[in-house]
């Protein structure tokens, strides 16, 4: 299965965020920024791709928005933009 990864301006919001995900149900996994990317905070949430939309308007009615999202295609991590994910 795909995984996007989310990142954060700071270790709160993505300690926050994760808690705010993991309320709703949605399967969430914190782990280090890969060193390809140097977006962040050094943490990201790892959240397959099928539950990216839901977990991103979860994150936005909470007030936490990310700083970027990113998915790896062909052994690179490439930034996704943000529209993609407002309803």
């Amino acid at each position: 299965m795909e995984e996007i990864l989310f990142t954060f301006y700071n270790t709160h919001h993505s300690i926050m965020a994760e808690q705010m995900l993991l309320d709703a149900k949605i399967p969430v996994k914190v782990m280090p920024m890969p060193e390809a990317i140097t977006a962040g905070c050094g943490l990201c949430l790892r959240i397959q791709e099928s539950d990216s939309r839901f977990a991103f308007q979860v994150l936005d009615q909470g007030g936490i928005t990310p700083r970027s999202m990113f998915k790896k295609i062909s052994g690179e991590y490439t930034n996704i933009p943000m529209v993609t994910f407002q309803l």
